[in-house]
């Protein structure tokens, strides 16, 4: 039916998906949590899965650091379990996370579709350097807010995204934009 071009070729792209996939269907393959590529652009709402792979595939191709369990849990410990998506990922004093790390996580939201609602935010120290202290960028889409959020705060920084369904947030009485 295939050809024996055709065979290799499908036994090529089940190889590459157990690989990526892993065996148990987590995403976690030998080499770790494997990036969601960016997604077509589609219409209709999206559903909060959607959104947690469009931030999950971002954090990882970002570079950023992996998302802390306690920010991951937080939406499962609030009434807005069902319109929020919480990411904060921490610097280590062998990985600090800075500005490019967090330029790089907006980047990839952007090449998923999600498009700047209004100018990104930016403090600065009034040092000799005027070093960045805090930036935060809102990005929409199809229904969706996700507040993106850099803190120098200590040496090693963080970064943060927190998604919110606008239609969900105003129903359950939840602010959208917690941080703004």
């Amino acid at each position: 039916m295939y050809g024996k071009r055709g065979a290799a070729v499908a036994v090529l792209a089940v190889a590459v998906a157990v690989g990526v996939t892993g065996c148990d269907g987590s995403g976690a393959g030998a080499a770790g949590p494997a990036s969601v590529a960016p997604r077509p652009a589609g219409t209709g709402p999206l559903t909060k899965a959607v959104v947690q792979a469009d931030i999950d595939g971002s954090v990882a191709d970002a570079g950023t650091p992996p998302a802390d369990p306690d920010w991951a849990g937080m939406p499962a410990r609030t009434s807005g379990e069902s319109c929020m998506v919480a990411y904060k990922g921490y610097g280590t004093d062998g990985t600090p996370v800075g500005v490019p790390q967090y330029e790089a996580l907006v980047r990839e939201l952007k090449e998923r579709g999600w498009e700047q609602s209004g100018r990104r935010g930016e403090r600065r120290a009034e040092d000799e350097a005027r070093t960045v202290i805090d930036i935060q960028t809102v990005l929409k889409q199809r229904g969706w807010l996700v507040t993106t959020e850099y803190r120098a705060g200590t040496d090693q920084g963080d970064v943060k995204a927190m998604a919110f369904d606008v239609a969900c947030a105003k129903k359950a009485g939840l602010d959208e934009n917690p941080m703004g």
